[in-house]
């Protein structure tokens, strides 16, 4: 079956050794998977960051990396959206560091992007890699596969959110669903790692407390309510996106 082109997209914080194996996941695949697929990574001001070095670890993918340049705390939505600032008009894989696609399965992904339309966004599963008896969780926020443009019109993520912990990708959601057909397909799914298989799958060093952005939700949803729904609120206050300065890492420029 004829797979479609696709860039995965992700954002990461000092987490060299399990982006490591994410890495090393992608560059075993086998060519005709790897010659269809861009990886794009926004660094957001981890230590130790993504360098040069880092990178040529990995000749087999085409990869790509840029570097926020002010260290705000949990600015992942800024990360994402800069990941998906330099994508491909096409589809694009959303995923976090610690959610890794084997071979199989990311073929699964292109094959069923051959198949979408613009205006579909699929939302893939979790196999957590420490309890493999779990069903296959669906609940994560930031899981789905989406055409770049639909991507930003719908205002990409709220960069609002940045400096504390939680909700961005919550509502990220909620706005898809409410521009988008969304399907859940629970035989499309990531390994995902936790700190008792990889040290660095989470961050830790940050501040971990939501009750700040809990509140940004609230007033958030609030202010979607009053203006008629996600859509119509999303006209009047998309962007500023990429509000922070950037460089770009790899390939050198």
């Amino acid at each position: 079956m004829t797979i479609a082109p696709v860039n995965v997209c992700m954002s990461v914080y000092g987490q060299p050794e399990m982006l490591a194996h994410n890495l090393r996941t992608i560059a075993a695949y086998p060519d005709e998977i790897l010659d269809q697929l861009t990886v794009l990574i926004a660094d957001d001001c981890g230590e130790p960051e993504v360098d040069e070095a880092f990178c040529r670890q990995f000749p087999e993918i085409s990869l790509h990396v840029w570097r926020i340049l002010e260290n705000k705390p949990w600015n992942q939505m800024g990360g994402r959206n800069l990941a998906m600032h330099h994508a491909d008009p096409h589809w694009c894989l959303m995923i976090d560091p610690d959610m890794v696609f084997v071979a199989p399965m990311m073929r699964k992904v292109m094959e069923t992007a051959m198949k979408m339309r613009r205006r579909h966004v699929l939302k893939y599963g979790l196999r957590h890699v420490g309890d493999p008896d779990r069903p296959i969780d669906m609940t994560s926020p930031n899981t789905y596969l989406i055409h770049r443009e639909d991507f930003f019109a719908a205002g990409g993520y709220d960069e609002d959110y940045a400096g504390h912990k939680g909700w961005s990708d919550v509502q990220m959601l909620d706005v898809l669903k409410a521009h988008y057909t969304l399907e859940h397909r629970r035989d499309i799914f990531a390994d995902f790692y936790s700190t008792a298989q990889i040290r660095d799958a989470a961050v830790h060093d940050l501040d971990r407390k939501t009750a700040f952005n809990k509140k940004v939700r609230i007033r958030k949803f609030e202010q979607a309510k009053a203006a008629g729904g996600w859509v119509r609120w999303v006209k009047k206050h998309k962007g500023p996106n990429l509000r922070e300065p950037w460089i770009q890492v790899f390939p050198h420029p």
